[in-house]
This record gives C-alpha cells, sequence and structure tokens, in this order.
C-alpha cells in the first residue's frame, strides 16, 4: 500500500490522494499536483516528497528513516504538523499536516491484513443439507417481474440511499437499514454482522425483528455467514422441517469496492414462502448501496479513534516549537531525562521556557498521567512560602480555620516544580533539604510526617556558583538539585526558530481572540529578526499577542507590533534615506488628507483608503496633529 493522505477537514474532506514517486507540490495556485483554493494557503506552500529523492539531491538532508518528508516553502501561515509549526519534518503513519483550512492524515499502512483467515465464529453451527449458493444478479431484473414491483423496489432504494447518506452513527444506520428492508422483503428477523477484526475475532451484530424492533435472540448460523462472507456470493435456505430446517434464510456479503467487511441476515418462518428472486436482486443493490457508506463511517471512527490516540502520545511528546540545533539538543535531553526519576536543574535567562521544559519532562514520563505541580518561589512572600510549600494545620497560626495541603503533598506521587529555587530564601533552604533528604514533610503546626513522593524540577535564571560563593545559596541543597542539568539557550542564540515561534503564538491567539490570521508580513518578520529579545521567547509571544489583539487586518503587519521593536528598528536604521524619505512621504500623504477632510479622520481614512483606526495609530507613531484650516 503506497503511503496517501487522507483529508479530514476542508473542501477535500473524505478524499485520499496516494503520493508518487517525486515531489507533490501544494498550494492555491492550480498548477500544484494539490491545489487547495484557500486564502489562508500560499501560491506555493509546500511539497511532500520522498526522502530517497530529497537525499539523491543533497546528503544534508534530514528525516533518514522516513520514507516522505514535508517541506515548507516560506509560506505566510505556516505548515503544521501534529498542531506544530514546522519548516522540514519527517512524516510517520499517522501524522495530522494542516495547510490553511485543510487538515490531511498521512498514511502508510492498512491495519487490515492483505489476506484475510478463515476462522471460526461464537455462531451457533447447525449445518443445512439445503443451503445453496445463489449467484447476485448481474444487472437489473427483466421487465416480467413486474413494473409496479421495479417502481416499488426502486424507490424504497432510492429511500435508503437518502436515509443512510444523512447518518454518521454506524449503529444508527444499520438499525435504519434493516427497518427499510423490511417494508419490501417480507422478514421476520434481521441481522447485520460485521466482521471487523480479523487479528482480534471481534464482531459487532445488530439485529432487528418485525413486530418486537431491537432483538438479541437471533440465532445466526455460522456455516452460511462464513460461505457469504468468504465468497462474496449470497447464500439461501430454504425451510425444511423434515429435515429440522425450521426458517427461510437469506445472507447476502456486504462489499464496499473490493472489502467485504459482513453480511446482511435475513430469516423468515413458515408458512411464509422462500425468500423470491426479486428479493435478491433488491437485497443485492441496497447492500452495495450501504456497505460502501458503512465502511466509510467505519473507517472514520477508526481515524477518529487513532487520531485521538495520537494526540494523546502527542501530549506526552515535547512541545518545543524550534529546529535549530539548539532546540533539537534540549528536545533530545528531555526524552533521555523523562524515563528517570532523577532531580533536574533547568537553568536559563528569564523567559526562555524553562516551565516548558519542566512540564515537557513531565508529560514525556511514567508520571504523565499524575500531577503537574508549579509554585514560584520569587512570587510568594517569605512568610507565606512555608505554609503554601508544606501545608498546615488547623489552628496552626491565626486564620488557619481548617488542615490545608500543601503544594507538596497536593504533588502526590507526580512532579513538583520549584521556579525561581534560587530566591529561595535561607530557611527555607534548609527545609526543603531535609525534605529532599528524608522524602518526608511536616505541616505547620503538625507532628505526624508526611511522606513525600513526588520528582522534584528546578529551575533558576540565577548563577547559583556565584550565590554559594557569596552564601547565598546552600552547596548542600545545589548538589541536590543538580543531579541533571540543562541550559535553555536564549531566543538570541537561535533566532532561526522565531519565524517558527511567531507563526506558532500568532495561530494560538487567533484562535482564541476568534481572529482570522493569514500570516505575517516580510516587514513586520524582518523587524521580528531584527530585535535582540532580551525578554526572549515570553517577551516574543507578548509581541505576537499584541499585535493580534490591535491588529486591523488579516496579517500581522510592522506597525501592528510594540513600539519598542519598531524603535529598535529605526535606531538601526536611523542612516537610511530611503527609510526617512518613505516616513516623510507618509507623513505629508496624512498631513495632506487631514487638511483636505478639514480634520475628520474619517473622511481622510476615506480619502487614503484605509481604516480609520490605522489612521489614528499612523498619526500617533508620526507624532502628527491635524490643523484644520
Amino acid at each position: 500500500m503506497k503511503p496517501r493522505l487522507l483529508a479530514i477537514s476542508g473542501s477535500l474532506t473524505g478524499t485520499v490522494r496516494e503520493l508518487s514517486d517525486s515531489p507533490i507540490s501544494v498550494g492555491r495556485l492550480e498548477v500544484n499536483q494539490l491545489c487547495l483554493a484557500d486564502p489562508a494557503v500560499s501560491r506555493k506552500h509546500c511539497t511532500i516528497q520522498p526522502v530517497e529523492w530529497q537525499n539523491s539531491l543533497s546528503q544534508n538532508s534530514q528525516g533518514q528513516n522516513s520514507q516522505y518528508e514535508l517541506v515548507d516553502l516560506d509560506s505566510r501561515c505556516g505548515t503544521f504538523v501534529n498542531g506544530m509549526p514546522v519548516l522540514r519534518r519527517s512524516l510517520d503513519h499517522g501524522d495530522t499536516i494542516r495547510i490553511g483550512s485543510a487538515s490531511f492524515l498521512y498514511l502508510t499502512h492498512e491495519d487490515e491484513p492483505a489476506t484475510p483467515r478463515r476462522r471460526s465464529t461464537d455462531f451457533s453451527s447447525s449445518p443445512s443439507s439445503e443451503t445453496k449458493k445463489v449467484a447476485p444478479p448481474a444487472g437489473l431484473p427483466q421487465l416480467g417481474v413486474g413494473v409496479g414491483r421495479m417502481a416499488r423496489d426502486l424507490t424504497a432504494l432510492f429511500g435508503i440511499s437518502n436515509v443512510i447518506n444523512s447518518i454518521r452513527d454506524a449503529q444508527l444506520l444499520q438499525r435504519e437499514l434493516l427497518q427499510l428492508i423490511f417494508e419490501v422483503v417480507p422478514a421476520d428477523e434481521g441481522a447485520v454482522v460485521l466482521l471487523t477484526d480479523f487479528e482480534e475475532e471481534s464482531l459487532e451484530i445488530c439485529t432487528w425483528n418485525r413486530l418486537t424492533g431491537a432483538t438479541s435472540n437471533l440465532e445466526i448460523k455460522k456455516d452460511i455467514v462464513h460461505r457469504a462472507f468468504w465468497e462474496r456470493t449470497a447464500v439461501q435456505t430454504d425451510a425444511n422441517p423434515d429435515e429440522g430446517e425450521t426458517q427461510n434464510i437469506l445472507c447476502l456479503p456486504l462489499v464496499a469496492i473490493e472489502r467485504t467487511i459482513g453480511v446482511l441476515y435475513l430469516t423468515s418462518l413458515p408458512p411464509a414462502p422462500p425468500f423470491a428472486e426479486d428479493h435478491l436482486y433488491f437485497l443485492d443493490s441496497a447492500s452495495r448501496i450501504a456497505a460502501v457508506t458503512l465502511e466509510n463511517i467505519l473507517a472514520l471512527d477508526s481515524l477518529r479513534s487513532e487520531n485521538s490516540k495520537l494526540k494523546r502520545q502527542l501530549n506526552t511528546a515535547t512541545n518545543l516549537v524550534g529546529e535549530s540545533r539548539q532546540i533539537r539538543q534540549v528536545s533530545d535531553f528531555i526524552s533521555r531525562v523523562a524515563q528517570s526519576d532523577a532531580t533536574v536543574l533547568i537553568r536559563g535567562e528569564s523567559g526562555t521556557g524553562k516551565e516548558v521544559i519542566a512540564r515537557s519532562i513531565h508529560q514525556s514520563s511514567p508520571r504523565s498521567e499524575l500531577p503537574f505541580i508549579a509554585i514560584n518561589c520569587a512570587a510568594i512572600p517569605e512568610t507565606l512560602l512555608e505554609s503554601e510549600l508544606f501545608g498546615h494545620e488547623k489552628g496552626a497560626y491565626t486564620g488557619a480555620l481548617g488542615m490545608r495541603k500543601g503544594k507538596l503533598e497536593s504533588a502526590e506521587d507526580g512532579t513538583l516544580f520549584l521556579d525561581e529555587i534560587g530566591e529561595l530564601a535561607p530557611p527555607m533552604q534548609a527545609k526543603l533539604l531535609r525534605v529532599l533528604q528524608q522524602r518526608e514533610f511536616e505541616r505547620v503546626g503538625g507532628t505526624h510526617s508526611v511522606p513525600f513522593k513526588a520528582r522534584v524540577l528546578a529551575a533558576t535564571n540565577k548563577d547559583l556558583e556565584l550565590a554559594i560563593k557569596s552564601k547565598e545559596f546552600r552547596q548542600d541543597l545545589y548538589y541536590r538539585l543538580n543531579v541533571v542539568s540543562v541550559s535553555v539557550p536564549p531566543l538570541r542564540e537561535h533566532s532561526e526558530d522565531i519565524p517558527l515561534l511567531a507563526l506558532y503564538f500568532a495561530s494560538k491567539y487567533a484562535q482564541k481572540n476568534k481572529r482570522p490570521f493569514k500570516g505575517i508580513s516580510s516587514e513586520a518578520r524582518s523587524l521580528l529578526l531584527g530585535y535582540s529579545w532580551p525578554g526572549n521567547v515570553r517577551e516574543l509571544e507578548n509581541a505576537i499577542e499584541h499585535a493580534i489583539v490591535l491588529g486591523l487586518t488579516e496579517e500581522i503587519l510592522a506597525e501592528d507590533l510594540p513600539t519598542i521593536i519598531l524603535e529598535q528598528q529605526s535606531a538601526k536604521l536611523a542612516g537610511a534615506k530611503y527609510h526617512d524619505v518613505l516616513n516623510e512621504s507618509k507623513k505629508e500623504m496624512i498631513l495632506n488628507a487631514l487638511q483636505d477632510a478639514k480634520g475628520s479622520y474619517p473622511e481622510a481614512a476615506r480619502t487614503l483608503g484605509i481604516h480609520p483606526k490605522y489612521l489614528h495609530r499612523l498619526a500617533r507613531n508620526f507624532n502628527l496633529k491635524s490643523d484644520p484650516p
């Protein structure tokens, strides 16, 4: 089975595109092999190509362990794999690719084995000497069958088609199918039998009784079901009391194009006559219509289940955004250290994402289903920190009206994250050291020891070695915390990740604020890349949120960014005549428009062809005031 893309959202939902041995281009232009008519998709958005093809062009390509890889072509809105923006990414079975509003699943294999095995089931197995195989009709019945009967059957088939195409629930579809069949075929009981898993011998049976509705008492004969299923042919048995056969049985395979997914099983009791040929014509057509729809629903249910599973797995993976060497090293560190219980010290400047690293370690660890409790040691006053960490007993101090668990106890068997550990006061350092050594503590005002079982992760932006020399931090506590350590690089040292981070944050806040987002302008991108980012990733996130909230267009423009970013860039370009002339031209145009409009911003904005709020912002940026004549 060739690797393929299954569209699960967007205009192509439900379609499948097999991947070829050459690159497949994706974009808005019709010249692309995969054309997506979506304003959020760039004209040439990305390519999906075999790794072997890329390797033949370059020895430095990534993704050596994957058959196909995705390469973003500097698209405006970015390309996302499993929710993360990527520039180049090796694809694995089950990856979700989002391009604009369209989402695709990358699939490389089928869950069903190529050659199903014959097997026994839990059906009753009374053999019948009168069982006969009936050849499925090759076309419509002859006119001799009767025009009235044909009209009835065609009307019923039309009804079946309408009903099943409006249903997206497998059980409901099967019940509706049986009820509609009973309007034409004189069956007393019936069932849809789905053999859905050849490996685990599981099956699903939906039964129906003409008088009582849903029933669980229908006896289904396995020899008839197996013949119809494996031989893909209709099987009929007529009642013969002399040989112990008390029912008329008609069993047809449910064939969805090339795959048999189950059978349609109908019975009637004498004195009802055996099923007639016209019933076979009708049921053959009905089963083929239903089988395709039913298979699609089952496939979508399976994909939804697999997608949910993959999302859960994704939640346990590191959610670091970036493809630089530094970020890959941090990601590798997380993968290695997550499976242990070792205490980890995370070091880095403020805003570099130390808590993100801590959460990623927790989510990738065997403790991922247990609590992750974070506490900022610098944000809580020293007088309250002890109670916040250890909890307190009733009456421990004025206002302690009841027992309260602290962060240590709330962490249970999960993970405790101590942020800004370098700001911890010396008395609290001593108490924390005892907890790490003894793995137990007492609540404030308590006398009983409480076991401490959580894993400890700590973070600091402080030079702890220097703090030890100045007697501000205990050396023995440092050794307890620094079992394994990692340094998170500042954003200026991996600036190549800025575009991906900006796209990630823009998508996040556009969705949160219900704002359309179609990309970042080239001028805004240049400003982001040229800024020094003293506040690191946190400052970048704030800048993008600022742009999304205050922006007036569907694209992040340079003027949407915070003033400090614009000012730093202006300082760098102070001697550039081009920008000076451009700014002077803008000022002159704004002043002339305001004068012509007699100071009316809405009128001036209409003249300039821009939004009035945008005009107000430009006027503020240029320190302009309109002076009506």
